[in-house]
């Protein structure tokens, strides 16, 4: 895991000091080696830091140069079929000078080209520098784990970073908010979801996306590689051979994550998608001798929103050593501005806090990579309010008679689930699906399809493909995007490295193929991975209806210790000439959730976010590097 810089200068030399600088303000995604290449005549630059994860030996620092010397790349991720590339690539004759996956990628790129972007099972950007066609290949991984952005300035100036931050330390480039980034993050509808970024003029790589551009920064060719679809559909699968085949390439993508030379945790919610990474790697620990560590976020005083007692039933079944953090209201104010920094656009809601302190506990307890469960909910249809969409594609088909059974069943677990917790409804949302009474009354006429204005790569809008299309939207656009990017930044601020078994290509292509009866069956979301994580996990956690998730307790947080300093940011005046920025209305949701009329934490806290983003890029951290005065 590391961050890059390329640079593409056609009217004024590059200037080495500055490059580097711009190399640097990326230090915290490689804080072990950073070095720089500039080509004077082209003028062209790489520059790179470096987390060691695969071959520590200096020879596999990059940028990395092939053995004529035609070829240079700087690489962010891991590509976890390296030695499967390896192998193939050395049948051909092709020597290799270190193990790691970096050489497997720029060799696969010089043998295959284009056509090695398919090939790759891993989380990746990069860029290629080829001396003979005189252009960059950038290119991004399938569903867009690693960050890539592009930023074009005065003087033909082009550059491409990991992050945008290191783009703004190029004074050639405009440090300008985007009015139409503005405009949808107040509006609701911001999704990441194209390459819109709240710096105008930099734009985000889209995932699955790779484009060659020349000398003079110009696009020569951009094109999309990967495209899932959702319509090949294996009606006949069981529930057992769908289990069976998931578990096997579950296995098999957890294994592949396991390549490191450095020690390698996973993080813990206590949900049943952290917990089957943990299972599955207690059953490879037990093959393989190696410690086994899980890291926590956890509010014991606060049992609605706390899932310490499922991590203790996973810790126990799974043999596992726990590490666990309370992450407290005081410490989110202290932090709010290096947060703000690493995540560099304002984000919707402050949960994402407790990854932030999961990443930096592992940091303390020296495990620089961490297996995460992001993506499941997505790929499986977990979201319990995805349950609304089944519901109609049932009646849709016109199984009104089965709609109510699945319904009565769903609701029934989650009410039963609710009863445990006095405060239940910060636990469980009671209104996540139709009434039977609702049902009735659509039969035979129900809504038109809800959907966004995507086209590639999702299920039709068409009725009884409501859930297909809903889950495919959100796994390519409106929802894993954002919940990426706050992976990729909050686990390199403290240079840990964050790896997703569930979207390996594999397994994802092969999750598009299952029914939706695979998806939700018998009112239980999720069924196919319940089904093959059975001896896995604990059969409580198998069996969870009350989803949380990581979960900040904002709602209290802003009503007690963040009081004051939520008011600052919600009057701030900077918002006042925000369009939307409506004070009466922020006095109305403020007062609601004072008097706990409501909890309003979630619209208030989007404003919290902008004033803070506000601040930074007022006082030029962006182009000063101000982040030097930012501490951990």
């Amino acid at each position: 895991m590391c961050g890059f810089v390329a640079l593409i200068s056609p009217s004024i030399p590059i200037d080495r000091n500055l490059l580097n600088i711009m190399r640097d303000r990326l230090y915290h995604r490689g804080p072990d080696n950073g070095l720089t290449w500039v080509h004077d005549i082209h003028r062209v630059g790489l520059a790179h830091r470096r987390l060691s994860i695969l071959d520590l030996s200096r020879d596999a620092d990059q940028p990395m140069v092939s053995k004529d010397g035609n070829f240079r790349i700087v690489f962010n991720g891991e590509i976890y079929n390296y030695v499967e590339l390896r192998s193939e690539l050395a049948s051909k004759g092709i020597k290799f000078r270190t193990t790691s996956d970096t050489e497997v990628l720029l060799e696969a790129l010089i043998e295959w080209g284009e056509d090695a972007l398919p090939k790759l099972n891993g989380m990746f950007a990069f860029t290629l520098w080829d001396e003979k066609r005189k252009q960059l290949l950038i290119a991004r991984d399938r569903f867009g784990e690693k960050p890539v952005f592009i930023g074009r300035g005065l003087h033909g100036t082009t550059a491409i970073a990991s992050e945008i931050k290191s783009i703004l330390a190029h004074p050639t480039i405009p440090c300008q908010s985007s009015e139409e980034a503005l405009n949808r993050y107040i509006n609701g509808s911001w999704y990441e979801d194209d390459e819109l970024t709240f710096f105008e003029g930099i734009e985000r790589l889209p995932a699955a996306h790779a484009t060659w551009i020349n000398l003079h920064g110009e696009t020569v060719k951009r094109w999309r590689y990967w495209t899932p679809n959702y319509s090949d559909i294996n009606y006949d699968i069981t529930l057992k051979d769908g289990a069976d085949r998931f578990k096997d390439l579950f296995q098999r993508s957890i294994d592949m994550r396991l390549r490191s030379d450095v020690p390698v945790g996973s993080s813990l919610s206590g949900g049943i998608d952290s917990s089957a990474i943990v299972g599955f790697l207690s059953k490879q620990r037990n093959k393989n001798t190696f410690s086994q560590n899980t890291f926590s976020a956890v509010f014991p005083d606060d049992p609605a929103i706390s899932e310490h007692d499922e991590i203790s039933q996973v810790v126990t079944y799974s043999d596992v050593d726990s590490y666990t953090t309370i992450p407290q209201s005081k410490m989110l104010e202290r932090e709010s501005k290096r947060l703000h920094y690493h995540q560099e656009e304002p984000f919707l809601s402050a949960s994402i806090y407790l990854q932030w302190c999961v990443a930096r506990l592992a940091k303390e307890r020296n495990t620089t990579v961490l297996l995460d469960g992001q993506g499941a909910d997505e790929l499986l249809a977990g979201y319990q309010f995805y349950f609304r969409q089944h519901q109609l594609d049932l009646l849709d088909k016109g199984l009104l008679d089965e709609a109510i059974t699945t319904t009565e069943k769903f609701s029934s677990r989650i009410y039963s689930a609710s009863e445990k917790f006095q405060d239940k409804g910060r636990r469980v949302h009671l209104d996540v699906m139709y009434t039977v009474d609702e049902l009735r009354q659509m039969a035979g006429n129900t809504p038109s399809v809800f959907h966004y204005p995507y086209t590639v790569g999702v299920a039709p809008p068409e009725k009884g493909f409501r859930l297909r299309r809903t889950i495919s939207e959100a796994l390519l656009y409106n929802c894993l995007p954002m919940l990426l990017r706050y992976a990729d930044r909050n686990s390199m601020a403290f240079s840990r490295e964050a790896r997703l078994p569930f979207l390996d290509y594999d397994l994802v292509d092969y999750c598009l193929t299952l029914p939706d009866s695979l998806y939700i069956n018998d009112g239980w979301q999720k069924i196919v991975l319940r089904e093959a994580t059975k001896g896995v996990i604990p059969e409580e956690i198998r069996w969870r209806t009350d989803k949380v998730g990581y979960a900040a307790p904002l709602d209290i947080w802003m009503r007690r210790d963040l009081k004051g300093w939520t008011e600052e940011r919600i009057y701030d005046s900077q918002l006042i000439d925000i369009p939307d920025y409506d004070r009466t209305t922020i006095e109305s949701l403020w007062e609601d959730h004072q008097n706990e009329k409501a909890n309003n934490s979630w619209a208030l806290w989007r404003w919290v976010s902008l004033s803070e983003w506000l601040d930074l890029k007022n006082i030029g951290t962006w182009r000063s590097g101000m982040e030097t005065h930012l501490s951990h």
